[in-house]
């Protein structure tokens, strides 16, 4: 039985202590190993009348052992249970203990590097398990068994205890990983996982017993083996099949009844995701959904170690589109990477760092509605399967025949315009519709960062009117509101498409003048201001009002900062304001100098 312990997600801050945890249990149980091993294991010898066999054959017998596994998953983590054991309770017939550990150690080796292609602290824990697996294994058959191959029952029943004890051991050190990566299963999964595995185990050893009586009494006989061995795999493979299926049905069930059932549609679409990447057991699931006509298309996500996120704005529609393209060009709706029709998406998966990846094109009469992505199969036995493919596809059709019936594409539609109103009443005067202060300092600021890189250094226009207390006084605030409003509207047509008129509060305004600009072309907008600011603003019941206004004028440059640009532009603007109605102001060095000037008396 071998097993995936996977680490914490990247970038999360127990990564470090989980490694060196797993590593530490890694060291100890390979300790054990060596030392009993070394000990015990070492010096043990072979029953007598057993049959000489190559050792490299035993190696061979080990790996392919390893080959021919099913697979079971408990959490996140992958358990393949293989047909080692058959070789396993021959070799403690037919072979030296310490030559038997090393033919396991050797072939196991051969088949997780060449085959399931394992590296690192992964290779080095199974191994360091095998290794003390079948130490004990050896150690518990020879203390139990009789001298001699032929001795009967009682070596019958020191061979099956000798494969409960390397199950047992292998269970207990893959619970052990498996609770120092993701915390602690509790004690009620340990025996879960033995009741998958021992059965397994013991009914292989029960073959491997009846292969080493054959053998030693008619080696030819060994042929009438091989149909029930075969039939006893496939049986045993059909019934995690099709528990796998139930539990897939399950999943099926739940994760699309959270389409209907579900709260708001962003909980709904983030818990679906979350569900949907535990059935596939896989690192991230996402939701691109197109919407109609110019929408903005959206990206919904769920991502193992980060917060699930629902309509986000999507990043890089050209990849979408291309795996749109490849299923209507293909007809293949559905894919995955290595199979058919996956070409486009493997290329997607080879430019995102993937290892794998499945995709459904949702779609209902010819509609294309979005795509359902599922990335990165944890653990790593195989990779998305056939039965994956299918279940994406079921998936992916309750996700499409959802949103035809309009129900989560009408809510989708409501929160994407619910939450561009809210951005845009969070960066907007509400009276005048201007942008506020907010989105005023925004924008200079990336403004001044631009001009740091291409040195078109904007300039800012501090405003603040000049009348407007006496007709808010005069008339009230319901045509000091009128005022303000008609203001604004006259500002904005005042200025050019690339600036920014904001409205920063009570009778202040502002204008940011995207560069390069200078004296000359600040005088050209200021004149049109004055020009607006000349007419009369009409404030219904025959009544009118002309109000002037005091500005304020700085220029960015390589020695200014927003807050420096900001200050500059008030302090003009309320110089402007003491020198007299109407009057213009541009800062200099010197009105900073007028300000530090004490009073006189």
């Amino acid at each position: 039985m071998t097993a995936t312990p996977r680490a914490a997600a990247p970038g999360r801050r127990r990564l470090p202590t989980t490694s060196r945890r797993i590593g530490l249990l890694v060291a100890l149980v390979g300790a054990a190993a060596a030392a009993l091993f070394v000990l015990v294991v070492r010096d043990l010898p072979r029953l007598d009348g057993a049959v000489e066999l190559p050792w490299p054959l035993w190696v061979l017998a080990f790996a392919a052992g390893e080959l021919l596994v099913v697979h079971i998953q408990l959490k996140r983590d992958s358990h393949s249970f293989s047909l080692a054991d058959l070789v396993l309770v021959a070799g403690l017939y037919l072979l030296q203990p310490a030559a038997l550990v090393a033919a396991q150690l050797t072939g196991a080796a051969l088949a997780l590097v060449l085959h399931r292609r394992q590296t690192g602290l992964k290779l080095a824990f199974n191994l360091a398990q095998y290794a003390l697996s079948a130490c004990l294994a050896t150690t518990v058959f020879a203390l139990l068994a009789q001298d001699s191959v032929l001795s009967g029952a009682w070596n019958w029943v020191a061979g099956l205890a000798a494969v409960a004890v390397s199950t047992l051991t292998a269970g207990v050190c893959i619970f052990a990983a498996i609770s120092l990566s993701q915390g602690f299963l509790g004690l009620r999964a340990l025996p879960r996982m033995l009741a998958l595995s021992m059965p397994f185990g013991l009914a292989m050893a029960a073959f491997g017993l009846l292969a080493v009586q054959l053998a030693m009494q008619n080696p030819a006989s060994l042929v009438l083996l091989a149909l029930p061995s075969v039939l006893l795999i496939t049986a045993y493979r059909a019934y995690a099949k099709a528990r796998e299926q139930q539990d897939n049905l399950r999943q099926l069930h739940e994760v699309t009844s959270l389409l209907y059932t579900g709260g708001d549609a962003p909980t709904a679409l983030t818990d679906f995701l979350t569900a949907v990447r535990g059935a596939f057991r896989a690192a991230a699931a996402e939701l691109v959904l197109f919407g109609e006509d110019d929408a903005v298309p959206t990206l919904s996500r769920s991502r193992e170690g980060e917060e699930p996120a629902a309509l986000l704005p999507l990043p890089h529609r050209e990849d979408a589109d291309r795996l749109v393209a490849a299923a209507w060009e293909t007809g293949l709706p559905t894919s995955r990477t290595g199979a058919a029709g996956g070409a486009e998406l493997g290329r997607y998966a080879t430019r995102h760092g993937l290892k794998d990846a499945m995709v459904s094109v949702l779609s209902t009469e010819g509609r294309v509605q979005g795509l359902l992505l599922v990335t990165d199969r944890l653990g790593d036995v195989g990779t998305f399967a056939g039965s994956d493919l299918a279940l994406l596809e079921t998936f992916g059709h309750h996700v499409a025949t959802s949103l035809d019936r309009g129900r989560l594409e009408t809510d989708l539609r409501r929160v994407i315009e619910l939450q561009e109103e809210l951005r845009h009443a969070a960066m907007h005067d509400p009276l005048t519709e201007l942008p506020n202060r907010t989105l005023f300092l925004d924008r200079t600021a990336n403004g001044l960062n631009l001009a740091g890189r291409n040195g078109q250094w904007p300039a800012a226009v501090y405003i603040d009117l000049d009348g407007f207390k006496p007709v808010n006084d005069t008339y009230g605030h319901q045509a000091g509101d009128l005022l303000l409003k008609v203001f604004a509207q006259r500002l904005h047509e005042a200025v050019r498409a690339a600036d920014t008129a904001a409205r920063l509060g009570g009778d202040e305004f502002a204008i940011l003048l995207h560069g390069p600009i200078g004296t000359a072309g600040v005088e050209q907008v200021l004149s049109r201001v004055r020009a607006q600011l000349e007419l009369p603003i009409e404030l219904g019941g025959g009544r009118s009002a002309t109000v002037g206004a005091s500005l304020g004028v700085a220029f960015g440059g390589p020695d200014t900062d927003i807050d420096t640009l900001i200050r500059r532009a008030d302090l003009a603007m309320y110089t402007a304001k003491r020198r007299g109605r109407g009057t213009t102001v541009y800062f200099d060095a010197s009105l900073e100098a007028e300000q530090v000037q004490p009073v006189t008396p």
